[in-house]
């Protein structure tokens, strides 16, 4: 039987506004600004009163303290001191500078220590690493005379941030043949890489490894972890079957579900789950709302997406951001509500970003709306003109209204301006292997093999 949705419709525009906010405590930011302050202001009565400079131990808690703007006055003081070249208090100003955005003060800092200590080189590889400079962090730890788990975990969580899900995992082989046991942060990192991969064999054999790893233990971050490998390998009957075992769910939880049924269009799922997480007072946030929004996109189910939005405002008070709006407007696109779609992105608070014009066009092109659909193939273009597909999507508007003059010219455009230009591919796991194909590609070590196959088949079909 369908689930019920769990959101009335909508009785008014997606647009209404919630009701009257509550008291909140200060920002963070301010909180921290706060605490910032008063050790500072403690660092300065100390240098005023007393005759004797302040300790190593001093030093180093106000510069964890410190913000940008008092960051490279206490590394003067330091340097007066004498105190510039000891390790801790190295680290400490490394740390703080790369806090700040500031790396290549971190790397002056560093560079200026004679003898330098792992907690040293690994402070310089997470700097390198949180300020996104992946070859000058792999060139620091190949540099490093020792390393640590930090260390290692460092590095691989850089790689699966930046989608380099392959170098990942060759380093996590390569900590292995090390001798180093990964930990929590190790393994989260690792179904990360899989779930980018679609490795279900190594995915499954990191979860066994968990099974018989006495001193992991099995955290919630580590299940969702798993469901979401799971999910995105394709066993979305592995993943919903972790999460009903989890005890107890958090609302990361039940957000890596909702996401799970959002991606594979499992939209009565998506919806039933929200439900159920309703029922069992589990407060949503954004990100729950993204993942039922996103299902009802999938679905085109725009009395739901209607619904849903509505609440997410109303009912808990949440400001609808571009992603959100994406959704519903993808979902009435779909639909084929491209005007209603058109007068919702017009509509939006903050300015549409390319997901929502590109929902937009998604629908125009479906549906065949010439005029909005060239009004939404405009804008992607303007907004990034390196991508090849704006060209593309701008083209077949004009095909499909046969105005072929303007077509050529898009073409010419096209070719005579810089746009990326990238290849489809496709991804294969065999025997525990992933293998990449890219259109038209003779890269592969069995490529005779594979196309010597393919004209079989295709004999095979021909006759």
């Amino acid at each position: 039987m369908a689930a019920r949705a769990p959101f009335p419709a909508a009785a008014s525009s997606p647009r209404t506004r919630g009701c009257a906010s509550t008291p909140r405590p200060p920002p963070v930011a301010t909180q921290m600004n706060t605490a910032e302050d008063a050790v500072l202001r403690s660092y300065v009565q100390t240098l005023t009163h007393s005759s004797r400079p302040p300790s190593k131990r001093a030093i180093i808690t106000v510069l964890k303290a410190s913000a940008l703007f008092s960051t490279g006055a206490l590394h003067t003081h330091v340097v007066k001191t004498g105190l510039g070249a000891d390790r801790f208090v190295a680290s400490a100003l490394v740390r703080a500078y790369s806090e700040a955005g500031r790396l290549a003060s971190a790397r002056e800092v560093f560079g200026g220590v004679c003898e330098k200590d792992a907690t040293l080189y690994t402070a310089m590889l997470i700097a390198h690493v949180d300020n996104g400079d992946i070859m000058g962090a792999r060139a620091m730890f190949d540099e490093m005379p020792a390393r640590d788990v930090v260390a290692w975990n460092a590095l691989l969580s850089r790689y699966v941030h930046c989608g380099l899900p392959e170098d990942a995992l060759q380093l996590l082989q390569q900590m292995q043949l090390c001798g180093f046991r990964p930990n929590e942060v190790t393994l989260v990192c690792a179904l990360s890489a899989c779930a980018q991969l679609s490795c279900l064999a190594l995915g499954e054999w990191v979860h066994a490894y968990l099974n018989r790893a006495p001193d992991i233990r099995l955290t919630t971050t580590l299940i969702n972890s798993l469901v979401n490998m799971y999910a995105k390998s394709g066993r979305l009957d592995a993943a919903y079957g972790l999460f009903l075992e989890e005890k107890p769910r958090t609302l990361a939880s039940w957000n890596t579900m909702l996401s799970c049924f959002a991606a594979h269009g499992c939209s009565t799922s998506a919806l039933a789950l929200f439900s159920q997480m309703i029922k069992t007072a589990v407060v949503p946030d954004r990100i729950s709302f993204l993942g039922v929004l996103t299902a009802c996109a999938h679905a085109g189910a725009v009395g739901s997406a209607l619904g849903c939005f509505d609440s997410m405002q109303r009912v808990y008070g949440f400001e609808p951001r571009p992603e959100h709006y994406g959704c519903l407007v993808d979902a009435l696109s779909r639909r084929g509500h491209l005007q209603e779609a058109y007068e919702l992105v017009k509509s939006m608070p903050s300015e549409p970003n390319a997901c929502v014009w590109g929902a937009l066009l998604a629908g125009c092109s479906h549906h065949h709306n010439f005029e909005i659909g060239l009004e939404a193939a405009n804008v992607l273009v303007e907004m990034e003109p390196w991508e090849e597909g704006r060209y593309i999507s701008l083209a077949n508007m004009y095909a499909m209204r046969g105005r072929r003059e303007d077509f050529i010219k898009v073409r010419q455009e096209m070719s005579n301006s810089i746009v990326q230009r990238t290849s489809g591919s496709s991804l294969i796991e065999v025997d525990g292997v992933v293998h990449e194909f890219v259109a038209g590609d003779r890269s592969h070590s069995r490529s005779n093999d594979i196309y010597l196959m393919i004209e079989h088949i295709c004999s095979n079909l021909g006759g």
